[in-house]
């Protein structure tokens, strides 16, 4: 007798979660007729809205031969989706995939089937002149996807009305109380599919972003973007754009640059409605004080009605603010007099600020006073000045007023460096930029109303001297700070600090290293 199951994209009970693993199984069968696959007594039908699978023998024997082609490992221990062969997937690029599933999705055990002590494999790459080693967890067992046939079909091989699902098929489902089965979370077989092949279509970024201290925020470890998918034809073309990101662009600050970092990737020069794409939820995985043997969903994000104005202007940003990939040189001791070098991903504190904005629909400078809360922090930012300041120059301002008390203040600080390396010569001693941006930076963070930022950005235009830029718009720019709008003219002060390139900013020692965050 023929059995089938129908899945469409807008069936009931479909969430994002669930279209993005309709896409995973559209892309693997896709695969499949491209390369001639097959399964005895079983077809399948494909088309934009819906996928239809058709059996005519043992539900059990379709759903294992399925999963097993769908689902492997390849040579080097590393996650191999049937629907990712054929890509043009970069070694290192694959690492990072199979590496971000296994945190996520795969992060247990009992799923990823990873003995307890196996070793980490390695693999050395050239980065320029320097050799770097990369290490990773290899899968030596079939993983839970490849033998998923049995949570959907009962002992005499039919379909289970209902199975029982838990957090590595869907990100915090959880049994509510282990004494009462009433309170575990159950999806149909339509649904069981799609969260099962969800891994293989969803977008995947490692994200390194420091908190108020300079230390790596352990609560943002990986994150998963789910596109809003409105055609699987569509979204399987442009997926494979993503596939072939080079890994430098697969890093990013948190869950605003994760999230238009993946529709920039889907997009790749197309307008967003060609692709059925409207938006994102992004979710974070990472580690939390009261759990810190497992990756914990840390936090969700919903982008919705993303248009390609917003797309572009992140895109500007991220030119102007790009991630860089730094070697970490290993350091001899007597132990180790040859130690490996290592590699992470730079990304950017105030690139994700500006992400989180462009989501929000504010502007791209809002709340910028957060990047400069600590001398920690403003130090960090220091590093991107130069990108900062191309934002400031190159990007469309919604408002002129802000553009031009951004550039007074430029102006001012350049004067003011001016004055400080003239006395410094006169005394024959090295002028300290360093001291005298961390007094303006002080200054300004502690201006709590509209009264003590005018105080302070008075006192910075008096110590900068002359000043043709303030006056030849003080008019404009006076009701910017010293109305209701202060805290927007504070937030552009400090970007212009932030920003500020000119001469005596290169000399500015910010005393911090680079360093990468443990996986």
């Amino acid at each position: 007798m023929e059995q089938s199951l129908r899945i469409g994209l807008f069936d009931a009970g479909m969430t994002h979660l669930h279209r993005v693993g309709l896409a995973g199984l559209y892309m693997t069968l896709k695969r499949f007729e491209e390369n001639n696959v097959s399964f005895d007594n079983a077809s399948w039908t494909l088309s934009p809205q819906k996928v239809e699978l058709a059996w005519s023998e043992s539900a059990s024997d379709f759903l294992e031969a399925l999963f097993g082609a769908s689902f492997g490992i390849n040579k080097d221990g590393l996650i191999d989706f049937a629907a990712h062969r054929g890509h043009a997937i970069g070694d290192l690029e694959r690492i990072s995939l199979s590496e971000a599933v296994r945190m996520t999705f795969l992060q247990h055990n009992k799923q990823n089937m990873i003995p307890k002590g196996t070793p980490s494999k390695q693999r050395n790459f050239d980065f320029g002149d320097k050799t770097v080693t990369v290490s990773y967890k290899p899968f030596v067992k079939p993983y839970a996807h490849m033998e998923a046939s049995k949570l959907l079909v009962t002992k005499t091989g039919k379909l289970r009305a209902r199975s029982a699902i838990k957090g590595w098929l869907c990100l915090g489902a959880a049994k509510r109380h282990s004494s009462l089965a009433a309170t575990q979370i159950e999806e149909t077989p339509r649904g069981l599919v799609c969260l099962l092949y969800a891994p293989v279509a969803c977008l995947y970024y490692r994200l390194y972003h420091r908190a108020q201290d300079g230390g790596f925020d352990a609560r943002r470890g990986t994150a998963i973007v789910l596109p809003y998918i409105h055609d699987l034809e569509s979204y399987a073309r442009c997926y494979g754009r993503y596939l072939q990101t080079p890994v430098e662009h697969l890093s990013a600050d948190g869950l605003g640059d994760a999230g238009l970092s993946a529709l920039v990737a889907l997009r790749a020069g197309d307008a967003l409605e060609q692709l059925g794409i409207t938006g994102c939820t992004v979710t974070t995985m990472g580690t939390v004080t009261w759990s810190s043997q497992q990756k914990t969903r840390t936090a969700v994000a919903n982008m919705e009605d993303i248009d390609d104005k917003r797309l572009d202007l992140f895109d500007h940003a991220w030119r102007c603010i790009p991630n860089r990939k730094v070697v970490r040189e290993g350091k001899p001791t007597k132990k180790d007099p040859n130690p490996e070098n290592t590699y992470f991903i730079a990304t950017s504190l105030s690139r994700g600020l500006i992400a989180d904005n462009i989501a929000a629909g504010e502007n791209w400078y809002e709340g910028f006073t957060r990047l400069m809360q600590s001398k920690e922090l403003g130090k960090r930012v220091s590093y991107e000045r130069g990108g900062l300041m191309k934002m400031v120059k190159e990007t469309a301002w919604d408002h002129e007023t802000d553009r031009k008390l951004v550039a007074a203040v430029h102006a001012a600080i350049r004067n003011r460096y001016g004055m400080l390396a003239s006395r410094a010569k006169q005394r024959g001693e090295q002028p300290r930029f360093d001291r005298e941006f961390e007094r303006m930076r002080t200054g300004l963070m502690r201006a709590k109303n509209a009264q003590t930022l005018r105080a302070e950005l008075a006192d910075l235009f008096a110590r900068g001297g002359l000043n043709k830029t303030l006056q030849e718009s003080w008019a404009e720019i006076l009701p910017l700070f010293t109305g209701p709008d202060w805290q927007r003219a504070r937030d552009l002060a400090l970007l212009a600090l932030a920003s500020y390139a000119g001469r005596g900013a290169e000399q500015i020692e910010t005393g911090v290293e680079d360093e990468g965050q443990e996986g």
